[in-house]
């Protein structure tokens, strides 16, 4: 995704919202949210992808998340306390409550304009619909 909206930087703009499905995704998800206090927020998400196989599976994954967290020279202390606080979870239910109100049931689901896209796509894929939407908005503009 990210090579195909560098394609067209300037024309569009990425969104982001969250879509949490389990009770490990959420401590995820809350501390990446967490790791972009500290101006590193799409680090520790694109690291959450890169190792899923090592934390999805546990019922707390709280301390490998750290271990992400200490490779990005994050301060692991400010970032466990933030998680424990819980307060990034009415962000996501925020979050949850708007992607429901989309009708979003997995991830990822994107919103190119108001195409929906659903599952994991190739790039040439997306490419392909961001073009098409931006002729369609540019048409409608003349």
């Amino acid at each position: 995704m990210e090579q195909a909206l560098q394609r067209f930087e300037g024309q569009v703009q990425l969104v982001y919202y969250p879509f949490v499905l389990n009770p490990t995704s959420d401590v995820a998800t809350q501390a990446a949210l967490c790791a972009g206090e500290q101006g590193k927020f799409w680090e520790f998400h694109h690291m959450l992808y890169a190792r899923q196989a090592t934390w999805r599976l546990l019922s707390d994954p709280l301390p490998r998340l750290m271990e992400f967290a200490n490779d990005l020279q994050l301060d692991t202390t400010a970032l466990t306390r933030c998680v424990k606080s819980g307060r990034m979870r009415q962000l996501l239910e925020a979050d949850k409550a708007y992607g429901r109100s989309l009708q979003v049931q997995s991830t990822p689901t994107l919103f190119i304009n108001s195409q929906r896209v659903v599952g994991a796509q190739s790039e040439a894929d997306l490419v392909r619909t961001i073009r098409r939407e931006l002729a369609r908005a540019q048409q409608q503009t003349q």
